[in-house]
């Protein structure tokens, strides 16, 4: 009697089987796009980039926001791995180094080679009912294979998230004013001169403290540019109206609100170093510019604006070996 191979196996019958249904040997090698169309219950391996509880194809999908979700903790089907195993972690929804469970857990989006059961989700947390999800029986990290940001040359300008603001643009003005008020508040180190423009009574003491440790600390990207003798490049940025919704694009149109991100650098080459994304104006230790992101309001026929210094952890690591320092 001939007993097919697990992977081709009948849906139904491969997800009741359980963990022990997708050993290695017998999943199906698939791009994620193609894991994502299969039928459910499917026994694929794939390489794909995860990064705060979604895969992504490649560093592009990232920035198009094209993306799936996936499941680690799966009652009954606990992980396995191999010399580089990870581990899920149900706090972060993160995978982490099994062998080195107390490091910090930052975001940091990593290459995984991985074993999973196709799946549908479903219940509360599904983005949408019956939207494609990957069960992971197994994860290893692939060495070696950083996941670096884009930088301006390597996308075409249609499909940058962040661009500098219109010249004739009434917007650019005022946070141009912005901007020129909020550096030398953070360039004197003084909380009295940029608590204010911060948030004042609002700026919470643990965003207080935060900001204060980034504005002072030698790793931080801030070190230069606030220490920076010579002139400083500055741009600010806008967000793609693609990347607005209806409501957000009134308000600008009116001329009521808007929201921009104003970087400086003490590179000579900072025009192709900019962020063309939100998620990389994070001011993480070794980018070659530092951000605050402005919100300006004009309700009321009064203008006013405050900034928020945003800060992550973990990111996409910075682009080596990309032409002069």
């Amino acid at each position: 009697m001939m007993i097919a191979p697990l992977a081709l196996l009948a849906p139904a019958a491969l997800a009741a089987a359980g963990p022990a249904s997708c050993p290695d040997d017998h999943a199906r090698t698939m791009t994620l796009a193609e894991a994502a169309a299969a039928e459910p219950g499917l026994c694929v391996q794939l390489e794909a980039i995860a990064w705060n509880g979604r895969l992504y194809a490649d560093v592009g999908a990232i920035y198009a926001g094209a993306s799936i979700a996936y499941r680690g903790d799966v009652p009954g089907r606990p992980m396995r791995g191999g010399p580089a195993r990870m581990v899920f972690d149900p706090a972060s929804r993160e995978f982490v180094d099994a062998g080195n469970s107390g490091a910090p857990r930052a975001s940091m989006p990593q290459w995984l080679h991985l074993t999973a059961l196709t799946a549908r989700c479903t219940g509360v947390q599904c983005a949408a009912e019956a939207a494609p999800t990957l069960d992971i029986v197994g994860a290893d990290r692939v060495r070696d294979r950083p996941v670096e940001r884009r930088l301006r040359a390597d996308v075409a300008p249609a499909a940058w998230k962040l661009r500098p603001l219109a010249a004739d643009s009434p917007w650019t003005a005022r946070f141009s004013a912005a901007a020129d008020a909020l550096f030398p508040a953070l360039r004197s180190g003084d909380p009295k001169q940029w608590v204010p423009l911060l948030g004042g009574r609002w700026l919470a003491a643990a965003d207080r403290a935060r900001v204060e440790r980034l504005l002072g600390a030698q790793a931080s990207p801030f070190a230069s540019a606030l220490r920076a003798p010579a002139k400083l490049q500055r741009v600010i940025l806008g967000w793609d109206a693609a990347t607005l919704d209806a409501g957000e694009r009134a308000l600008v149109d009116a001329g009521q609100e808007a929201e921009a991100i104003v970087c400086w650098s003490d590179r000579v080459d900072a025009e192709r170093l900019w962020p063309i994304a939100a998620f990389d104006a994070d001011n993480r230790p070794g980018r070659p510019y530092a951000c605050a992101r402005i919100a300006y309001s004009i309700r009321g026929g009064e203008p006013q604006w405050r900034a928020f210094i945003d800060q992550a952890e973990g990111g996409l690591a910075e682009p080596q070996n990309r032409g002069a320092i």
